[in-house]
């Protein structure tokens, strides 16, 4: 007979077939699943945004339909090298570089096949487009999932302070139950020690000096090595520059702005030019309109209407209100970090790409460095800025060690960061 075991396992068998058959066909049938599209995005992201979208003008032309209104071989030709084809007076680069400001596009070592990914990501773009990346607006970014810290320490002195009252309660009741159980069976039950006596006795006295004496000095050291840190430090800036809309929603790399990073000890701040590279063409954002563009325009000297720099003016420097600053006692490099260590910006700055208004992250404290040093692993493989480090090489092969942390290789030397 068919039990209704065998009924409930053959339903759940079917039920979780029919899930995953459902789950490969929307994969099979996502146009963004694909290798080509894939690295189609990646090649997009990192060397197209600063200058093109696929639905809208930027620097450069609008990309959706650029593979049915040119010619692929030419497109190959184009993307390589834009001004070979323009010195050629080929008619078609003529008329985009005319267009277009005469804007020199960059050219690219890109091969073939990975133009012709490109090609793959803007045509899925165009023809499925995804949905739209939010707005920049003021609205705070979404809180992280573990909680602010002063979140936590609330929640934990909350919990606490139940735990003690229920500690109470149950000490009382005890006492009292006790108390009943003693005088049932006839024996003597010594008077209750009002509550008052007790918190006032000597003995409580002393312990409470002794608490109040342990936070005092614990507030104390804690507020001294928090002097001239500006963790959560998010001043108005002379612009309102937003790196939710740049770095989130129009995905420009951070050293497209920032090219110091992975060259030497500063970041660097980019200058007006740089922006011009896009502003040039793009005069209105989403939220200020023209306000805020105006006056990286007023900075340089731009005309908006003749799109011409003003002959003879005297451009004037932004003057940007520095948001992380370190002890000058103190050495840091940012490309030892970027370019030799692989350290993504958001370990430090957090996540940039969220923040409306840009504020500083962490403590940027020596703890807090220390820490990191200790539980970051560096990435020996193939990476010849470690290659000196021959017995770290030895013992990883070897697996005596199984990996290597910035500790490891002098991380926690005093020299290394204090000068």
């Amino acid at each position: 007979m068919f039990s209704i075991r065998r009924f409930s396992l053959l339903f759940t068998f079917f039920v979780l077939l029919a899930c995953n058959l459902s789950s490969w066909a929307q994969d099979a049938a996502d146009p963004r699943a694909g290798e080509a599209y894939k690295k189609g995005q990646t090649i997009f992201t990192g060397q197209c945004t600063s200058c093109h979208r696929i639905n809208q003008k930027l620097v450069g032309p609008a990309l959706a339909g650029v593979y049915d209104k040119y010619d692929k071989e030419w497109l190959y030709k184009w993307i390589k090298n834009s001004q070979d084809l323009i010195k050629a007076n080929d008619p078609k680069a003529v008329a985009i570089y005319t267009e277009y400001n005469k804007t020199v596009m960059p050219a690219f070592s890109l091969s073939n096949a990975d133009i012709d990914a490109l090609l793959t990501y803007i045509k899925v773009e165009t023809d499925n487009p995804a949905a739209a990346a939010p707005a920049a607006t003021g609205a705070a970014a979404p809180a992280p999932a573990g909680g602010s810290p002063n979140t936590i320490t609330l929640f934990l002195t909350i919990i606490a302070a139940v735990l003690l009252s229920v500690a109470f309660i149950l000490s009382r009741i005890t006492g009292t139950l006790g108390k009943m159980v003693r005088e049932k069976m006839g024996e003597l039950v010594p008077d209750a020690i009002p509550l008052g006596k007790i918190l006032f006795s000597k003995k409580m006295m002393a312990l409470g000096s002794l608490a109040v004496l342990i936070f005092l000095g614990y507030a104390t050291v804690d507020s001294a090595t928090k002097l001239g840190r500006q963790q959560g430090y998010a001043p108005a800036q002379p612009i309102k520059f937003s790196h939710q809309l740049h770095a989130g929603v129009n995905k420009i790399d951070c050293q497209y702005c920032h090219s110091g990073a992975s060259k030497g000890k500063s970041a660097v701040i980019p200058s007006p030019s740089l922006c011009m590279n896009c502003h040039k063409a793009v005069n209105q954002g989403p939220k200020y309109g023209k306000e805020e563009i105006a006056k990286i325009y007023k900075a340089v000297g731009w005309d908006p209407d003749k799109l011409q720099y003003i002959p003879n003016y005297e451009q004037k420097p932004v003057e940007w209100v520095r948001i992380h600053n370190l002890p000058d006692h103190v050495y840091f490099n940012h490309s030892q970090h970027v370019k030799a260590g692989g350290v993504a910006c958001q370990t430090c700055h957090g996540p940039v790409e969220e923040m409306e208004v840009m504020k500083q992250n962490a403590s940027l404290g020596m703890g807090w460095c220390i820490n990191c040093h200790r539980q970051t692993n560096v990435n020996f493989s193939g990476n010849e800025f470690y290659k000196s480090y021959e017995k770290l090489h030895e013992d990883l092969k070897s697996g005596k060690i199984k990996q290597v942390t910035v500790e490891d290789i002098g991380g926690l030397e005093c020299q290394k960061c204090h000068y």
